[in-house]
């Protein structure tokens, strides 16, 4: 369901879900995600949807932010 939606993992809170083993990339990716949640909170799945419906996946400070943490920390 993962892949068919066009990700190889998700992070819900302190969960990581994969569709399958991830790589060390994605899991810094993801562990950023779970520091981000962290930081912000019970706000953060609302926050996260509003801002990937107003600004699209590319341009989402959350997953930019999410991105560095492979070059960061390889």
């Amino acid at each position: 369901m993962l892949t068919r939606r066009g990700f190889s993992a998700i992070t819900f809170g302190h969960v990581i879900v994969s569709a399958r083993e991830p790589t060390p990339a994605i899991w810094r990716h993801e562990l950023r995600h779970l520091a981000q949640y962290e930081r912000i909170g019970l706000a953060f799945l609302p926050l996260y949807l509003w801002l990937h419906f107003r600004r699209g996946y590319a341009r989402h400070p959350l997953e930019r932010d999410a991105a560095e943490a492979p070059r960061l920390f390889p």
